[in-house]
């Protein structure tokens, strides 16, 4: 339940703080002097924000999905004689992917839109950019382009849900 952005900032900031070395500041350092990679370290705090964020939110869809299955499947698979890890993928498992489409991909398209939070560490995004050139224009046009850009991906990611879940329609 903490937002992602505070999530962020603990991540990138508490463990320097907790133990008296800026980690992530070392990790970019590392990374410009060997690789010549810029922002090395802040885009590894932002990746661990969103797979510890998101990890959460997908593990209980999954959970709940799992559990929305009657006890009636379960023992349907046992009564024809397969083993509980048969049951599971070859009986259960399509059901519940089925079930989790929908939520799976609204936290997907939320995905996609979180990635703007990556600007409060000075990383560069979509966002930023048409910040950039809204400012450098001294227009609202940059960020209309910007949003184009986002409702075109969602709109993408939306319709390969609705593939997804005409393909599961059968159960």
């Amino acid at each position: 339940g903490v937002p992602l952005m505070l999530q962020i900032f603990i991540i990138y900031y508490v463990p320097g703080l907790v133990f008296d070395k800026p980690i992530f500041s070392n990790v970019d350092r590392y990374f410009l002097v060997n690789f010549g990679m810029q922002d090395a370290g802040r885009i590894l705090a932002v990746l661990i924000a969103f797979t510890i964020n998101y990890a959460c939110y997908f593990s209980e869809i999954y959970r709940g999905g799992i559990e929305s299955i009657s006890k009636g499947q379960y023992e349907a698979g046992q009564v024809l004689g397969m083993t509980k890890t048969q049951t599971f993928f070859h009986v259960v498992l399509l059901q519940v992917v089925k079930r989790i489409v929908p939520p799976m991909g609204n936290e997907i398209i939320t995905l996609v839109k979180d990635t703007s939070l990556v600007y409060i560490l000075g990383l560069g995004d979509l966002l930023r950019q048409g910040k950039i050139y809204a400012n450098s224009l001294s227009s609202l046009t940059p960020f209309l382009v910007v949003g184009i850009l986002y409702f075109i991906v969602i709109t993408i990611i939306s319709k390969g849900c609705e593939k997804i879940e005409q393909k599961f329609s059968y159960f």
